[in-house]
């Protein structure tokens, strides 16, 4: 397994900036999701990482060696694509063991690493069918088989589930994760969905106008983003506008918009401009027995509309003239008869759970 290590990389398209990007590392074994909406730059990344296009300036460093210049096929990657690139009049098999051939290996050694890349992803059965003859999840993991067959140093995968249905792409967010769990082998993985991103990620890089916003793990990105982009972006969120101060060496966050101050002792970001930010599940629905928890602030909030999901129940709810969304956990047919639009519930905001991003 070999470290992949990006420096000051760059790529323009006329006068418009498509990447830039300062400094970025992949480390042996890891699994590093690029996400962000379209045109943010992803695909572009991991095209130069492939080397099918050419950076403007910049290095691409694999186990420290300056791999930039080299073709894709001499760069030692696997690559999966949304639309699988199956030859359609090859076998499966044939189709993995393509890429053994090209590199010229015995005839022994490529039945061999084609036989344990279509076992790894649970298609030893269907060696000898086209690709015409398999499922979408199936044909996608020909290709996941086909870019593994020569244990290439970093797989590279582009919206590898975009192509496929609801059900398959839950299905092979799983297989990926068990591939990468039992192999090991780095993975780099564009995407746009944030549960794939969350699913599958020992870190996320969130990019937005050809900039990365926020590196970090998947846990630390949704609780605790730096920006409003990757607040909105990871997730649902309620953001207010907040003013600090200071009381006996203390921050004091307050919240015009709900009438509240409310305590925070999480650093502040170095600016004047913070949105505090709670997401839907932090918001509980107080009890109208159970006594305020410490430490809980509590305000009122009229009901406006309810959506019954099953195990949760989605709320819009509003504190004067503020809208605020709200997930709460439903156990019971009679938690559903206290979310009636137009009554009256209580809700309550536990300091510990808010969190101040930059607008």
């Amino acid at each position: 397994m070999q470290e992949l290590r990006i420096e000051g990389v760059s790529k323009r398209y006329h006068h418009v900036a498509a990447l830039t990007v300062t400094t970025l590392t992949v480390a042996a074994g890891e699994f590093l999701t690029l996400l962000g909406p379209s045109g943010s730059g992803k695909t572009t990344l991991l095209s130069l990482i492939a080397g099918l296009i050419e950076s403007d300036s910049g290095r691409i460093l694999l186990d420290g060696k300056d791999i930039s210049g080299l073709p894709p096929y001499r760069r030692g990657l696997g690559m999966v694509f949304q639309n699988y690139a199956l030859f359609p009049h090859m076998t499966v098999a044939e189709n993995v063991a393509f890429g053994l051939q090209a590199r010229r290996l015995p005839v022994a050694e490529v039945q061999q690493k084609t036989q344990q890349a279509l076992n790894m992803v649970r298609l030893g059965a269907l060696a000898h069918r086209l690709p015409k003859e398999l499922s979408g999840g199936q044909q996608q993991r020909v290709a996941l088989a086909r870019a593994l067959a020569y244990q290439p140093a970093i797989v590279l995968m582009d919206e590898p589930l975009g192509a496929l249905d609801r059900n398959l792409r839950e299905e092979m967010k799983f297989e990926i994760a068990r591939l990468h769990r039992e192999l090991g082998t780095s993975v780099i993985y564009v995407t746009h969905d944030q549960e794939e991103a969350l699913v599958l990620s020992d870190r996320i890089c969130l990019m937005n106008q050809a900039r990365v916003e926020q590196i970090d793990t998947a846990q630390a990105l949704y609780f605790k983003p730096q920006t409003r982009f990757a607040a909105e972006f990871l997730g649902e969120s309620n953001l207010f506008p907040c003013q600090v101060q200071k009381f006996d060496g203390a921050n004091v966050l307050t919240l015009d918009a709900l009438g509240l101050r409310l305590p925070y002792a999480e650093p502040l970001p170095a600016s004047d401009n913070i949105l505090l930010m709670l997401r839907p599940e932090s918001i509980e629905v107080g009890s109208t027995t159970a006594p305020l928890p410490a430490g809980v602030l509590a305000v009122w909030a009229q009901i406006q509309s309810s959506q019954f999901l099953g195990a949760m129940t989605r709320l819009m709810v509003r504190v004067g003239e503020t809208d605020i969304r709200v997930l709460q956990r439903t156990t019971s047919l009679s938690d559903l008869q206290q979310f009636t639009p137009g009554a009256q519930v209580q809700l309550w905001i536990d300091p510990a759970r808010c969190h101040v991003v930059t607008a």
